[in-house]
């Protein structure tokens, strides 16, 4: 008369298979954000960062100046440095000095590679804290003139010390 429905627990691998399938949505998600920002409007001068307010309260967005007051503020001074100021001295100033991340020459290498006027967008949320270093999935959102934008997956490890925050790896997290 009824029918009948399985109304079995999901297993640990289903569990995990939802959390996989809950990542790549919000990652979607991110992205379709940049890429509608990105959207050409038919000026050739791009206007602002491309960057939107966020509306989620655990994710980070902009492209401003930063600090080193925490660990998106750092990452948002990194990046500053690297797109507008375009300053590999700058950008060393975001960095610990035992970082694995190149400084220098090579720096400086790779920001000049990049057109002057690239615009980019920066999102940024917490994958946790343990002792004094804390990790950040971050999306970075390049915008060349005249290309598809370029966007960029990484892993952002900071540490604070004395109240002063700075990054001490960057990886870029697989596709």
């Amino acid at each position: 008369m009824y029918a009948k429905f399985d109304t079995t627990t999901p297993t640990p691998r289903t569990r995990r298979h939802r959390r996989i399938a809950a990542a790549v949505m919000g990652t979607l998600a991110v992205l379709a954000v940049i890429a509608v920002v990105a959207a050409p409007d038919g000026s050739t001068q791009p206007t602002g960062s491309g960057c939107e307010e966020p509306t989620d309260p655990d994710l980070f967005t902009g492209s401003g100046p930063g600090d080193t007051t925490s660990g998106p503020a750092v990452i948002f001074g990194f990046n500053h440095a690297y797109y507008v100021d375009r300053s590999a001295e700058q950008a060393s100033r975001f960095l610990t000095p035992d970082s694995v991340i190149a400084a220098g020459d090579r720096l400086q290498t790779g920001i000049d590679a990049v057109p002057a006027d690239t615009r980019h967008c920066v999102s940024i949320s917490s994958l946790g804290s343990f002792g004094d270093a804390a990790r950040w999935k971050v999306t970075v959102g390049e915008f060349r003139p005249g290309i598809e934008p370029w966007i960029a997956e990484q892993t952002i490890t900071t540490r604070t010390l004395d109240g002063v925050t700075l990054i001490s790896e960057i990886a870029a997290t697989p596709a």
